[in-house]
């Protein structure tokens, strides 16, 4: 199974946001601050602080194929503008392809290049760059570019100097503090095959995510309940559930506690009256009053229960209802009248007017005129009790017509209804809202119970504006108006009162006051307490959600542990690259011929995603190793550790060495070289070094193995340190390129001849001698001597002795006049004074330069031949 594979069935089991962040990373490689935000709006959502949103995990399609691996990225140049160190403004460092050797005296400037690719590039340890502090001015700020090569298609990018390049940074650097942490430090593995890497950015999210996290619960930390618990009182039940608030704390408690009845708040005014009664100097007098009081304002209670009925909807609408069942009946007895009486009887006749004239004449003919008889009574003889004459036949009828009608019972119901509406009419016209009575009552209770007295006092008014209000639509017999006040009832207050007062009146009474005073104390301190709750109770609420909140934040925040990543980090490190990591160092030292201390890389255990390794002593592994080898042996062991770190890598990029030989011996130098060179192979190797005698052996090593090779010089010149020139200095230089310099050098003295400067020119020239005998002896042992033995190398080269059997008598005299024409003109041979004679003219100077030429170019010619007929 891969890597990949691996990690996509351990993800099943992660927080969901880790899955989604692992897809994240295979899809796109990095996680942008957009996708670090929305993975933590993810991981919230999770435990309810945000809304819930869908995640996009890691899964199968997301990890089929292979990755195809990384494209080199290889250095073109480095361009100094200015600001690093003491370097010479506008300076650029070249380099090639594939061995580039970068030389330098100490204080030439090469630091300061390498403290710029250490920013840039991958280093054990980065170092600060500092501008020029021993200048004049102000350090500037450093301006520095860094062109480089992706691949081989030949395009160029260009680091610009600030933040992190994600290919420059693939270039790895090796100097001294590299060493120092390869050996005395536990290291991780900086290159990672594929997959691998995801839990190093893994653990990069959890990091930053959980940062956000914290900073987010930090702002959750305090409570805001200290001032509210301290207006509750101890020992309550109110000051139990605040001290115990925790984020599982259910808010229908706190409401259930918080929230008083009306009962209980008058209670608890109750309470604070009984309180006051305890410290009156007459108790028994006051007994007396309350229960007067309490006596008045239940009669007020009474009477605001009898107002609040009067004026209610339901019996205002019945009263309507009533003046209306009058009219109907009105209209039907107006509609039996129309069919009973003649049109050409008295206007009003029938009516209720008429009908009281008919009833008045009733009674005086029943009780006066004709008492026992039946009305209307008309029979012979008798007389209209209205009129007093004598009834003829059409009297008798009309008469009788209108004791029907008055029988009737239409206007039977019409009485009624008129008499029954009347009497509601008048109960209205006549009511009094505010008797005298009620008037003194609310007077009295007005200094305790201010509140209530003119809260009833304004419904008093109220109800006095509808009673009003009723009694005109009545009596105009229209409907109540729609902004007729409504009714607000104050009869249950009112009684509750009363039944406070009565209370305050019945705990006077008792008889052990001590005990019912610390039995009505400890409920007043429940219940003040549960009024200071109901006053604080969005904050109490609110400190519950806050609880909440931080409790959920610590969930989140346990999502975000790296353990699990590590310890699966470490699995898949251990199965994939460890071993590997082992057999590469092993193969490292024995490479560079290390055999003589046994020295083995071992895991250091893992930590944040990351498996750590250390060297050790396979003899003594407790034993520090910088106690027990050489400094020379350290540089050794860090180089097979910095070369065996990436082998684990696909990534072949190319890689810079700071004095990779600083304090190794002659024996270590040449295996150090010839396994830069074997790298140059494969990679581009960068090597910065003061030490000529190495820079030979990799110029020799670089020709034999057919390594491609660059060179850079940085020198200490007045403009400053840094400054390059595309050739290695005259002591590094083989014969043939020495005559190059010679030839530059000859063109300098030529001018200053031609231009008339004598003294300059014969300086010039006895410089020229001085470096054409070096030259000459360079040719003997790199030339005719065939470099078989050379200065400063430890061996002899015997598979190049036969070359030299060809050598003649010319050639050695060639060699000693030439030596001897050059020591002619050096400073520190003197001339006897009779002995003076000019220094050469640039034409004969530059025939000896030719003749060393030709000199070297015979003998190569001569041996190339030789060789040819031997392999014909």
């Amino acid at each position: 199974m891969t890597v990949l594979k691996q990690i996509l069935a351990w993800s099943h089991d992660r927080p969901k946001w880790q899955r989604d962040a692992l897809r994240r990373l295979v899809v796109q490689g990095e996680l942008s601050e957009d996708d670090i935000s929305a993975l933590a709006e993810l991981c919230k959502a999770q435990h309810g602080l945000a809304e819930p949103k869908a995640i996009d995990p890691l899964a199968d399609k997301h990890v089929r194929g292979n990755r195809t691996a990384n494209a080199p990225v290889s250095l073109e140049s480095i361009f100094h503008h200015r600001g690093v160190n003491a370097l010479a403004e506008n300076q650029i460092l070249k380099f090639g392809p594939n061995l580039t050797l970068v030389y330098g005296d100490n204080a030439a400037g090469k630091t300061g290049y390498i403290r710029i690719l250490k920013s840039a590039c991958r280093a054990r340890g980065q170092e600060e760059i500092l501008g020029n502090v021993v200048a004049e001015s102000a350090p500037r700020k450093p301006v520095v570019a860094i062109k480089y090569n992706i691949g081989k298609n030949g395009k160029q990018y260009e680091w610009a100097g600030q933040g992190e390049d994600e290919f420059v940074s693939r270039v790895s650097v090796f100097d001294a503090q590299c060493a120092s942490v390869y050996l005395t430090e536990e290291t991780d593995v900086a290159f990672r095959p594929f997959g691998l890497d995801l839990f190093d950015k893994l653990v990069k999210a959890c990091k930053a995510i959980r940062a956000q996290l914290e900073k987010e619960q930090q702002s959750l930390a305090s409570s805001f309940l200290s001032p509210v618990k301290e207006k509750v009182p101890d020992g309550t039940r109110a000051a139990n559930l605040l001290a115990n608030i925790t984020s599982l704390t259910k808010p229908e408690s706190v409401k259930r506690l918080s929230r008083l009845s009306k009962k209980e708040r008058s209670r608890l005014e109750q309470l604070e009256k009984s309180m006051l009664d305890f410290r009156a100097n007459e108790p028994k007098k006051l007994t007396r009053q309350l229960t007067l009081q309490a006596e008045r304002v239940s009669a007020l209670a009474q009477h605001m229960r009898k107002v609040e009925d009067l004026l209610s909807e339901e019996t205002v609408n019945s009263v309507f209802v009533t003046n209306k069942r009058k009219l109907r009946k009105s209209e039907e007895a107006e509609r039996l009248r129309e069919t009973t009486f003649p049109r050409d009887l008295l206007t009003g006749t029938g009516s209720q007017s008429w009908t009281a004239l008919w009833e008045a004449a009733r009674t005086f003919s029943q009780e006066d005129a004709y008492p026992g008889q039946p009305f209307p009574f008309v029979e012979k003889d008798a007389h209209c009790v209205l009129c007093q004459q004598e009834f003829d036949r059409n009297a008798r009828r009309r008469l009788q017509q209108f004791e029907n009608f008055v029988k009737s019972t239409s206007e039977k119901d019409l009485q009624k209804a008129r008499e029954s509406f009347a009497t509601l009419q008048k109960i209205y016209t006549e009511f009094q809202v505010t008797p005298e009575a009620i008037d003194e009552t609310l007077k009295e209770i007005h200094i305790e119970y201010e509140q209530f007295s003119e809260k009833t006092r304004a419904e008093l008014a109220r109800a006095e504006e509808r009673r009003i209000a009723i009694a005109h639509a009545l009596s105009s017999e229209k409907d109540l108006s729609a902004d007729c006040p409504s009714i607000v009832s104050v009869a249950h207050e009112a009684e509750l009162l009363a039944s406070q007062i009565k209370n305050r009146a019945n705990a006077l009474q008792t008889g052990n006051k001590d005990q019912t005073i610390k039995k009505l104390q400890f409920e007043l301190q429940e219940l003040r307490a549960r009024k200071v709750l109901s006053e604080h109770e969005q904050k109490v609420l609110g400190e519950i959600e806050r609880k909440r909140k931080y409790a959920a934040y610590s969930l989140c925040i346990n999502d975000t542990r790296t353990r699990g990543i590590t310890q699966k980090s470490t699995t898949l490190t251990r199965n994939t690259v460890t071993q590997k990591l082992k057999q590469s160092f092993a193969d490292e030292l024995s490479r560079l011929s290390f055999q003589h201390v046994e020295v083995e890389l071992e895991e250091a255990g893992g930590r944040e995603g990351v498996l750590y390794h250390k060297l050790i002593l396979t003899r003594a592994p407790g034993i520090k190793l910088p106690k027990v080898v050489s400094e020379g042996e350290q540089r050794c062991l860090s180089i097979a550790a910095f070369f065996a770190e990436l082998s684990t890598a696909d990534d072949p990029s190319g890689i810079v060495f700071d004095d990779p030989v600083s304090s190794l011996d002659y024996k270590w130098r040449e295996a150090v070289a010839l396994r830069l060179v074997d790298e140059a192979r494969k990679r581009q190797v960068i090597v910065f070094t003061h030490d000529v005698v190495f820079l030979l052996i990799l110029k020799q090593s670089a020709k034999q193995e057919r390594v491609g090779q660059f060179d850079q010089h940085v020198r200490q010149l007045p403009k400053g340190a840094g400054v390059c020139v595309q050739e290695l200095p005259w002591v590094a230089l083989k014969a043939s390129k020495r005559i190059g310099y010679l030839n530059k050098l000859w063109q300098a003295a030529e001018k200053l001849h031609r231009e008339g400067h004598q003294d300059a020119y014969e300086r010039a020239a006895r410089e020229i001698y001085g470096y054409l005998r070096e030259a000459w002896e360079r040719g003997l042992e790199e030339v005719l001597l065939g470099g078989v033995v050379e200065r400063y190398r430890p061996n002899v080269q015997t598979r190049q002795v036969k070359l030299i059997s060809d050598i003649t008598e010319e050639d050695c005299r060639t060699v000693e006049t030439a030596m001897t024409t050059c020591s002619n003109w050096l400073r520190g041979h003197d001339q006897a004074p009779a002995a003076r004679a000019d220094i050469p003219e640039p034409l004969v100077v530059k025939e000896e330069i030719e003749a060393l030429a030709d000199w070297i170019g015979s003998i190569r010619r001569r041996r190339r031949s030789a060789q040819g007929e031997v392999r014909a």
